[in-house]
């Protein structure tokens, strides 16, 4: 991909502009929909918040933005730009992400870990990284003084050279936040930041995204941790066997009678039958 086409965080456009664009989105895997005509809006300067019951499609929905899914039907776009179906391509456009369950390199450094999320910033080729020119030196330099930088953002500065394997479970979701990070994205899609945290750990989550926010970040977030959902999140859209069923503020959403039926089990018309194995662990 051209440099006119990749995004990074310096290049974001004004504040509240559309930046990703998810419209009429179906996701069928044989006979199973599993995300059923939806559309979302992120604006730049926004947290976004994607809930739902287990098996409601989040994830799926989740693998469709950021090119693992090519959706059966529907668009997605990214500053007006439609996205090709491969994960390298959408990080290079300027969308990164992090995982349900945390996926680490776990016998690499922290620091490592965090250079891999510089790969599709970089420009130096195969032939100059096996010469080690001044070119590739001077580029690597560059990256690991962006890794540390997000390692301090995230705090784990002073553990660089600890193998990621022997971090805490909650150090392991800052460092994956952190490697998403180094990639300068636009927008940060975070898949269940919360989940396995104490409370305290929630809330230095929450203070962290607040903070990303702050530096020119868009952040689109999936969680089951309600209060944590409706403390951080300018919009929440609730999805329901695939299917979007409402989308507003944390008093819209939470006065909606059919969002309580949803979570108490009562059943919801017009919504597809969209149980995942992904979404059911």
């Amino acid at each position: 991909m051209t440099e006119t086409t990749t995004a990074t965080t310096a290049e974001a456009p004004t504040p509240g502009t559309p930046l990703l664009q998810a419209s009429n989105v179906v996701m069928r895997f044989g006979g199973l929909t599993a995300v059923n005509d939806v559309s979302l809006t992120v604006n730049t300067g926004e947290i976004i918040g994607l809930i739902g019951p287990n098996g409601a499609g989040k994830t799926t929905f989740f693998n469709c933005l950021t090119g693992l899914y090519v959706p059966t039907e529907g668009t997605v776009t990214y500053q007006g730009q439609a996205l090709p179906p491969k994960p390298h391509k959408v990080t290079q456009a300027g969308m990164a992400r992090t995982f349900q369950n945390i996926r680490l390199f776990h016998n690499m450094t922290v620091l490592e870990n965090v250079l891999v999320g510089r790969h599709t910033r970089t420009k130096e080729g195969l032939i100059s990284a096996i010469l080690r020119g001044p070119g590739y030196r001077r580029e690597e330099a560059e990256s690991r003084a962006k890794a540390m930088e997000y390692l301090d953002f995230v705090g784990l500065a002073k553990k660089a050279e600890t193998l990621a394997r022997n971090l805490p479970y909650g150090e392991q979701r800052k460092l994956e936040i952190a490697r998403a990070m180094a990639s300068e994205p636009g927008l940060l899609l975070l898949d269940e930041p919360t989940a396995g945290m104490n409370p305290q750990e929630t809330r230095a989550t929450e203070e962290l995204v607040f903070a990303i926010r702050d530096r020119g970040i868009a952040v689109l977030v999936i969680e089951h941790d309600m209060r944590f959902i409706f403390n951080l999140c300018d919009r929440v859209a609730v999805l329901v066997q695939g299917s979007k069923l409402v989308e507003g503020d944390a008093a819209t959403v939470q006065g909606d009678e059919r969002v309580v039926a949803a979570y108490l089990g009562t059943p919801v018309e017009g919504g597809a039958d969209s149980t995942t194995p992904e979404e059911n662990q």
